[in-house]
């Protein structure tokens, strides 16, 4: 038969004692693709899902702000019991949309021209441009193509260029006339698309 001691369970005479912290989960409610995320052993995290983070992981666990604020969440576990879930926010300044202009290029056929010449992006909070989309809507074999590092592009495709390959994107004519997209990101927020045609 076990003979009770009489003392409650988490308290040793007159002391309290202390569970130690195993488990974390976090989560974010906030679904807008511009808010921020949790980032897990540098890897970013979805929204609306509980995020599981061990003891050992928690120093590696980190909130990267977006645009405007984020509704977040956290709870802890102690090894027999979860914490109720706890609700902060974590507000940073509203990201202004780069804006994107570009009018239409008159070529002679089959000329080469830089991407970078084709159009303009101006962003009213000053921030660099981490990313670029193309678009050509034109799928005549006669028509001309994106080129990144020398290597064509399909048509009717959303085409991803970093920064660092901005430089080396061109857009190789043909013989007809093509129908062009183009849009910027500064890492937060996407600029509206913008369509241009580049003539021949």
């Amino acid at each position: 038969m076990a003979v009770s001691s009489g003392v409650p369970e988490g308290v040793l005479g007159d002391r309290i004692v202390a569970d130690t912290i195993t488990n974390y989960q976090v989560w974010d409610s906030t679904a807008d693709a511009s808010s921020g995320h949790w980032v897990v052993g540098g890897v970013a995290q979805g929204t609306n899902a509980a995020i599981d983070v061990t003891a050992a992981q928690l120093s590696s666990t980190s909130f990267q702000s977006g645009s405007g604020s984020d509704d977040l969440w956290v709870r802890a576990y102690d090894g027999f019991a979860w914490g109720a879930w706890k609700e902060f926010h974590v507000t940073a300044p509203v990201d202004s949309a780069p804006v994107v202009t570009a009018s239409d290029f008159h070529a002679t056929a089959n000329q080469s021209v830089a991407a970078l010449s084709l159009f303009s992006v101006t962003d009213a909070d000053g921030d660099s441009m981490a990313q670029y989309q193309f678009w050509d809507s034109t799928p005549s074999a006669s028509s001309g193509h994106w080129s990144i590092g020398g290597t064509a592009q399909p048509t009717g495709t959303a085409i991803n260029v970093s920064a660092a390959q901005i430089a080396s994107t061109t857009f190789q004519g043909g013989t007809v006339p093509d129908d062009l997209w183009v849009r910027a990101s500064d890492g937060i927020s996407w600029s509206a698309w913008h369509e241009f045609h580049f003539i021949v």
